[in-house]
């Protein structure tokens, strides 16, 4: 089963395994990932999923929609890897994918 490496905002690093299809947020939920408060539930009308994807990753994941890029002027410190996690959907060929949660996310 792929995998994510999820570093939290205490510094740990939690493996995340997860299902082609599913978002970061649906993986990192389940797993307990702590630090992504997904207000929203997932439904990009905020910016409380807000992590910080490994730029070695460019290209292998789709650009984010207007809707996010909107949503991402709210978080808190963005970065030019920044993503909503409910907006990022997994695929086999992000097995090893390494994210960061923001470390505040309001």
């Amino acid at each position: 089963m792929p995998q994510l490496n999820c570093i939290d905002p205490r510094e740990q690093v939690i493996e995340v395994t997860f299902d082609p299809g599913e978002t970061i947020l649906q993986a990192a939920h389940r797993a307990g990932v702590g630090g992504i408060l997904a207000e929203c539930g997932g439904g990009c009308s905020c910016a409380t999923c807000h992590v910080i994807l490994d730029g070695t990753w460019d290209g292998t994941i789709v650009e984010p929609s207007t809707q996010e890029v909107d949503m991402l002027s709210f978080a808190v410190n963005p970065t030019p890897h920044s993503r909503l996690a409910c907006q990022v959907e997994l695929s086999d060929k992000h097995d090893g994918l390494s994210l960061s949660v923001a470390k505040r996310q309001y």
